[in-house]
């Protein structure tokens, strides 16, 4: 996570509307915490066939292309929000290993994706590009499903399994993000019936409501419904006795399934 006081977003961007609707949702959180935006292209050089095999299109030429769309983004961006600082970057490399190269050197203190509305079926098979970053980078990821328009930012829920010591360092990351964007913050533990250990949590220092659903997407879910909610963060660590609750498949179940979008936090 960067040190510097200045926050900066990066925003996916593959000129779909799921990804528009994420830069949108990004200069919403740029406003709020006084972030600057990076709007980062990362494309497939197309492969041209000919007669004497395949070779790819000059990247020269692909790369000044892009770089003009990206920039034509920033212009209409600074009309609307001419305080909103921003800048372009492209790649031919990996988008999950630039991201994480970002992070590490601090050049980047949250990613925000689009989320594509695809079939039932296509979802769980192949995936998308934010839910695959999500929990595999040093910081905090925010998905926003294609169809979320109502970009506000006023109650977050915390989902938080039932150990006692909760991880310091994730908890504020998650904490500074509530503080920057002011925002009210609630600490959830759904019980779910196959919950093999069942404590109530103990910490003065964090106060946790507790909720019981048959299982933890559900709970969730329906919780977010019931409270306004406008954005759910999952942590995902390693060490909690609930990990599989909050591993990449169970991430998926809930981003593809929440209308709302969807915060992963790695420790």
């Amino acid at each position: 996570m960067a040190t510097n006081s200045k926050q900066s977003i990066l925003v996916g961007i593959d000129f779909t509307k799921s990804s528009e609707n994420a830069l949108n949702y990004a200069i919403m959180l740029a406003e709020k915490s006084k972030s600057s935006l990076l709007l980062f292209h990362v494309f497939d050089t197309p492969i041209v066939h000919t007669n004497s095999g395949a070779y790819f299109v000059e990247f020269a030429s692909l790369k000044h292309n892009n770089l003009a769309r990206l920039e034509q983004y920033k212009i209409e961006i600074q009309t609307k929000h001419p305080n909103v600082k921003m800048d372009v970057r492209t790649s031919f490399t990996s988008f999950k290993e630039e991201v994480k190269d970002l992070a590490k050197h601090g050049k980047i203190n949250y990613v925000v994706l689009g989320l594509e509305t695809k079939s039932k079926i296509s979802k769980f098979i192949y995936g998308t590009t934010g839910v695959d970053v999500a929990g595999k980078v040093n910081c905090p990821v925010i998905i926003v499903p294609e169809r979320y328009k109502d970009h506000k930012l006023e109650k977050v829920v915390l989902a938080i399994d039932n150990k006692n010591k909760q991880h310091a360092i994730v908890l504020k990351k998650h904490l500074n993000f509530v503080k920057q964007h002011k925002c009210k913050n609630v600490n959830l533990h759904v019980r779910t019936e196959d919950e093999l250990i069942i404590e109530k949590i103990k910490n003065k220092d964090l106060p946790v409501e507790t909720i019981e659903a048959k299982d933890f997407k559900t709970g969730l879910i329906k919780y977010s419904k019931a409270n306004d909610i406008d954005l759910v963060t999952l942590i995902s660590h390693s060490h909690s006795f609930l990990y599989n609750m909050f591993s990449e498949t169970n991430t998926k179940l809930i981003a593809f399934q929440s209308k709302i979008p969807v915060m992963s936090i790695h420790d």
